[in-house]
């Protein structure tokens, strides 16, 4: 019976040593289909050279007077910096704010149109209705309530560098006719409103204009359609051009015209 018993204990010790490991196994699966493609907020995440930048504060950083740890900041910012979201009220006057959009429509299709070679040749090139179509002649058609994503290399490539990325490590208004930086084309935005059924567009520079623009009409275009944008997404090196879902979850501001998200695609 004793001997019975041992046999039976091995076995059990066994068989949840297997469940373990399996179980180890397919988290670490499951982990490497997960891409964060989300910057950090820190003292160089890259905004608006306008805007404010983010500033934190630790408010405690010590062991108490009491005899235990206790920590705790404070944090300032622009709602547009960083990686974050625009809602449409950002260049829509009767736009839906933040948190009148649900979870769900920020969840969608990934779209991911590589035009880095062409973007390394023109610093101010602006996506084509032809580099949408080019990628459906390879992929297929867009998904519907896809995400849209410019890849122009520069994220990847320079963040969190504000001269490469922006075109000017200036502040201000004085800044602004430096900006030199990639963007989508009026004509590739009103093609994606007008023939596809998209969420919204997203990019890995800080606008979804190019840095040149002066009158910022893709988001008018974009916003007056009630669509949404990401601006300086990060990773897009390593998403697929298809196949992935985009899950952006905003900061819940009330009113908010945009704010930071946490931004990851399912592989």
């Amino acid at each position: 019976m004793k001997s019975n018993i041992g046999s039976f204990k091995n076995c059990f010790v066994f068989l949840m040593t297997c469940i373990l490991i399996t179980t180890s196994l397919n988290s670490q699966e499951n982990n490497k289909k997960l891409l964060d493609m989300t910057y950090p907020y820190e003292k160089n995440t890259i905004y608006w050279p306008t805007a404010k930048s983010f500033h934190l504060e630790k408010v405690s950083w010590e062991v108490s007077e009491g005899g235990w740890w206790y920590a705790s900041n404070e944090f300032s910012a622009s709602e547009h910096g960083g990686t974050h979201a625009d809602a449409p009220i950002h260049f829509s006057q009767n736009g839906r704010t933040i948190d009148q959009i649900p979870l769900g429509e920020w969840i969608g299709p990934a779209v991911k149109l590589d035009v880095t070679k062409k973007c390394e040749k023109n610093r101010d090139y602006l996506l084509s209705v032809g580099d949408i179509i080019s990628w459906e002649k390879d992929f297929g058609g867009i998904p519907d309530k896809a995400w849209i994503i410019m890849y122009t290399g520069i994220g990847t490539q320079y963040y969190p560098d504000k001269k490469k990325v922006l075109g000017t490590d200036k502040q201000g208004v004085a800044s602004l006719p430096e900006l030199n930086f990639p963007g989508f084309s009026v004509e590739s935005v009103k093609f994606l409103i007008t023939n596809r059924n998209i969420t919204g567009i997203a990019i890995d520079t800080p606008s979804i204009d190019y840095g040149k623009s002066k009158d910022f009409k893709v988001h008018q275009v974009l916003f007056a359609a009630d669509k949404l944008a990401l601006e300086n997404i990060a990773n897009l090196d390593q998403l697929p051009a298809s196949g992935a879902i985009l899950y952006v979850i905003p900061m819940l501001i009330k009113e908010g015209t945009g704010s930071p998200a946490r931004v990851f695609a399912v592989r």
